[in-house]
């Protein structure tokens, strides 16, 4: 869905940017984020540019964005009220020019809640917002799916199509992974 935005606005022509905030350590989060300036830190050779520089004027995919460390969330809100930043390290202010799609697994009005997650930052990412059930709950998208991906799979070199009996396994199986 994130692509599809992207593919489809006024920053096609920009970066698409994808950082799956679940699979970053705390302790790299926002150096990955802000990039940081040579001698930041211990070991820090050389100047490295962050996400959100990176996708300047593309789009930036914040997946799974209720993992985002607590302290980091109150920097990446400050970004987007003030459209600023500076890499770890960095006296330079820098411009965040990017479009930012989220997207969670999880009810973040719940982490709310459970003071997992600011509210400030929800409302800020929240403009849109865009609820995808899962694909048991749409199974009458599932030819249409699996036309496309089948397509995807061969390259369109050749006509490839599934038979009654794999269509209707399809469309009778649970997709545990697949969750809300």
């Amino acid at each position: 869905a994130a692509r599809f935005i992207h593919a489809r606005s006024n920053r096609a022509s920009g970066a698409f940017i994808v950082i799956n905030c679940a699979a970053v350590p705390e302790s790299l989060f926002e150096s990955e984020l802000f990039g940081h300036e040579r001698g930041a830190f211990s070991g820090s050779s050389g100047l490295k540019k962050g996400l959100l520089e990176l996708a300047g004027g593309g789009t930036l995919f914040l997946d799974e964005v209720a993992e985002i460390p607590l302290g980091l969330q109150a920097k990446l809100l400050r970004v987007l009220e003030t459209g600023e930043f500076r890499r770890g390290g960095g006296t330079h202010t820098l411009n965040a020019d990017v479009r930012l799609v989220s997207a969670t697994n999880r009810r973040l009005l719940d982490e709310v809640d459970e003071k997992r997650f600011r509210l400030d930052l929800y409302y800020r990412l929240a403009g849109i917002d865009v609820t995808l059930p899962a694909l048991r709950e749409r199974r009458e998208d599932i030819p249409a799916l699996a036309t496309f991906l089948l397509k995807r799979l061969t390259g369109e070199r050749r006509t490839c199509r599934l038979d009654a009996s794999a269509q209707a396994a399809l469309q009778t199986h649970e997709f545990p992974g697949n969750v809300r």
